[in-house]
């Protein structure tokens, strides 16, 4: 995706597109929790208007909630393919079977499983790969079971030639792992009061 640009007066998205200029393959975007909303938001207009597909990890709101709020929000949905951790938790209906694999949890082998099937989806050449809110696996699993995680999802996005995002909310988790998940990561970006 390096050399695709998109006008804007946003000082993330002028990051963004730095990263990927340089050759990031792995970003890394740690956000205040205030700021998390529009950001996330922002970050994915930016790519659903520069890249051809995409997965979108969503651990922390159901699809049919999170596909209305990205289209409100002026993302392209269409060009997305979903892995809803959340839906079936909670009972809710499975819509857009073909856009959206739905599980049971945001279980680490589970996710590898559905990443790998949902990167066999988009054939396109500029495709990424989002991961909304990293500590949200540490609920149901250990922060080294995560570690394991990364690594091995990063190395498949690499591999694979993704570009992938990790987003994490500032403070949410130990600095060690911080740093852990950090080497894996060609570019962190950190976004306080978002504007």
């Amino acid at each position: 995706m390096s050399g695709l640009t998109m006008n804007s007066n946003s000082n993330l998205i002028s990051r963004l597109n730095d990263a990927l200029e340089r050759g990031a393959e792995i970003l890394l975007i740690k956000v205040d929790s205030k700021s998390y909303v529009r950001a996330n938001l922002e970050v994915l207009k930016y790519f659903t208007s520069i890249a051809e597909g995409g997965i979108y990890i969503a651990l922390n709101k159901p699809y049919f909630s999170l596909k209305k709020n990205l289209t409100k929000g002026g993302v392209d949905v269409s060009k997305l393919i979903f892995i809803d951790c959340l839906t079936r938790q909670l009972g809710g209906e499975e819509v857009d079977r073909d856009r959206c694999i739905y599980l049971n949890s945001p279980d680490p082998v589970l996710l590898q499983v559905s990443i790998e099937r949902a990167m066999d989806l988009v054939s396109s050449e500029n495709r990424f790969i989002y991961l909304d809110s990293l500590s949200t696996i540490s609920l149901y699993k250990s922060f080294e079971t995560l570690i394991k995680f990364l690594r091995h999802i990063t190395g498949k996005i690499r591999l694979r030639g993704f570009v992938g995002t990790i987003f994490t909310i500032e403070k949410e988790m130990d600095e060690s792992y911080f740093s852990q998940i950090s080497l894996m990561c060609d570019e962190i970006i950190e976004v306080n009061d978002y504007v």
